[in-house]
C-alpha cells in the first residue's frame, strides 16, 4: 500500500500545508480548474500508488448557514453540468465510525461563483453547500484509478465577503484547514481498504 497524499489546487494551499502538517503524506499541487487538475492528476497517478487522496484547499460559500473559515466535508462532489461522484465509500464508513463528519454535498464549476445572486441561484439549484472548480473531477479520476479519495475544503469566500474576503483571510483560512487536517490525517492513515 501506499502512501497517502494530500493534494491541492493552487501553490499557495499546499505551501501553508506543507510547512504546517509536514511530510506524514506527501504534497502535489494540481494546478485550478479541472482539466490541469485531471492532467496532473492522471500523470501523478500512473506513476504513484497512494493509500488515500485527501483533495483539500479552498471552496466558496453556497449555503448562507456557513461563514467564512468553517471547514466542510462533502459525502459527495457535482458538476454543474450534471453526474454526482461520491468520497470513498469504504473510506467514508471507516471514517464515520470514528465521529468524523462527513455530509451533503459541493458542486464542481468552470468559473468562479462571485456575486451574490449567483450563489443564490447555484445553492437552491444544486443543493451543493459549498463550490470549487476541482473536487468532482478528482473523485471521478480516483475512483477510475482505484484510489480511496475524499475532499474536505475550507470556506475562503461568502456572498458577504466576496474575492478580497478570500484574500484578506487567506492565511487565517489555511490555519483553520491545517489545524482540521492535523486531527484528521492520523486516522486517515489508519484506514486499510483490503481490511475488507
Amino acid at each position: 500500500m501506499g502512501d497517502c497524499v494530500v493534494a491541492c489546487a493552487m501553490k499557495k494551499e499546499s505551501k501553508i500545508l506543507r510547512e504546517r502538517l509536514g511530510t506524514r503524506c506527501a504534497h502535489l499541487v494540481t494546478g485550478l480548474g479541472m482539466n490541469r487538475t485531471r492532467a496532473t492528476l492522471e500523470s501523478y497517478l500512473g506513476t504513484h500508488s497512494p493509500s488515500v487522496l485527501v483533495f483539500t484547499g479552498t471552496a466558496g460559500q453556497l449555503d448562507p448557514g456557513l461563514k467564512m473559515g468553517d471547514v466542510v466535508f462533502p459525502r459527495q462532489w457535482c458538476l454543474q453540468t450534471g453526474g454526482c461522484f461520491e468520497a470513498d465509500p469504504a473510506l467514508v464508513a471507516f471514517l464515520r465510525k470514528r465521529r468524523v463528519r462527513i455530509s451533503g454535498a459541493g458542486v464542481t464549476v468552470r468559473i468562479p461563483v462571485i456575486k451574490k445572486q449567483a450563489r443564490e441561484r447555484l445553492y437552491r439549484s444544486q443543493g451543493a453547500s459549498v463550490c470549487d472548480m476541482e473536487s468532482a473531477a478528482v473523485l471521478e479520476l480516483a475512483r477510475s484509478h482505484g484510489v480511496p479519495a475524499v475532499a474536505p475544503k475550507v470556506v475562503s469566500d461568502t456572498a458577504e465577503t466576496g474575492i478580497l474576503g478570500f484574500r484578506r483571510e487567506f492565511e487565517a483560512n489555511m490555519a483553520r484547514l491545517s489545524e482540521y487536517l492535523d486531527g484528521l490525517l492520523p486516522i486517515v492513515a489508519g484506514f486499510n481498504p483490503d481490511a475488507g
